[in-house]
């Protein structure tokens, strides 16, 4: 019993001791595992810092997906762009300014005879008549232009150079008259004419000429050749001559 005694004496007394050191290890432990305020800044920093590069990746990750959306939309627009196609009308008109018909110009449509007439009608006329003003006769010129395809505008180069209509402009002027279009052929007709020349206003001499014109037809594709040429009608290749004069009494 005296020994039982001695035992717990002792495990009191080291209990006291362990306690009045502070509970040893454990104090130790809890000691460093408490952060100093050193520690507890460089924590609060390093969230800060952390903070900021979260939100910088975040804020590069939608401008690199805003820079890829509007990407694919420029792609988008260009593809549409380039889908698109202008759907030219052919709206026919009576004299009286009535309209007849309106309908979407296909790329089956066939222009009437007398569409094709008109056309080669006003192109004899835009570059045979010839004007006192110097701007009407460019204006007519470059509508002329419009009529032809790359072989025929050729020709009528050719034809500038030769005769030079332009260096009559202020002494001369000539009107036309159209007097008949017919078809000779697929893709050909015949226009014939008679052209009255003034000089200073005063009328010289009157001719008449006959023409071969060869037409083509090309659907409009630019804004430009549906105003200035709607039906797509073009003249690809032409040549004239001055009819000789009958002398008195029919005989050549």
């Amino acid at each position: 019993m005296m020994d039982d005694v001695s035992v717990i004496d002792r495990f009191l007394d080291t209990f006291s001791t362990y306690i009045d050191s502070g509970f040893g290890l454990v104090r130790g432990e809890v000691s460093f595992l408490t952060a100093t305020p050193y520690q507890a800044a460089a924590e609060v920093w390093d969230t800060r810092i952390g903070t900021a590069r979260v939100q910088a990746r975040n804020w590069r990750l939608m401008a690199f997906g805003c820079l890829l959306l509007a990407l694919l939309m420029a792609v988008g627009l260009i593809w549409r762009a380039m889908q698109s196609a202008l759907v030219p009308y052919v709206v026919e008109v009576e004299k009286s300014g009535e309209v007849r018909a309106v309908a979407p110009a296909v790329t089956t449509y066939q222009p009437s005879e007398a569409q094709i007439a008109y056309h080669l009608a006003r192109f004899i006329t835009l570059v045979r008549s010839l004007s006192l003003d110097p701007v009407v006769v460019r204006q007519n010129w470059l509508e002329a232009y419009a009529y032809t395809t790359d072989q025929g505008a050729a020709v009528l180069n050719a034809y500038a150079r030769a005769q030079d209509p332009f260096s009559r402009i202020g002494n001369e002027s000539v009107t036309v008259q159209i007097a008949s279009v017919v078809r000779s052929s697929d893709r050909s007709f015949e226009v014939r004419w008679s052209e009255q020349h003034f000089i200073h206003g005063t009328p010289s001499e009157s001719e008449r000429w006959t023409a071969m014109l060869t037409v083509v037809q090309h659907t409009p594709r630019t804004e430009q050749q549906l105003r200035l040429n709607p039906l797509g009608i073009y003249i690809n290749g032409l040549s004239w001559s001055r009819e000789l004069a009958m002398p008195e009494g029919g005989q050549p």
